[in-house]
């Protein structure tokens, strides 16, 4: 099962300013069919984050949450 973060990777992968990140995440993740929930508590934590590296971990966390192999 592939999660609907999956398509948001390559952003993750190429923006290196962490606010510019946090923005396009967060944009990006308003427009998926991800529960309201989730997508609260994913952009919450996403605005926590203080560099690129803690967005990357928290996206790829995330990632393997929604496809079923989570690490919290």
């Amino acid at each position: 099962m592939s999660s609907l973060l999956r398509p948001l990777e390559d952003v993750v992968l190429t923006v290196k300013d962490t606010d510019e990140l946090k923005m396009k995440l967060i944009s990006a993740i308003i427009d998926t069919n991800i529960p309201p929930i989730d997508k609260r508590k994913l952009a919450m934590n996403i605005e926590r984050c203080k560099n690129t590296f803690q967005i990357q971990k928290l996206f790829y966390n995330s990632l393997l949450k929604f496809e079923g192999m989570g690490t919290f």
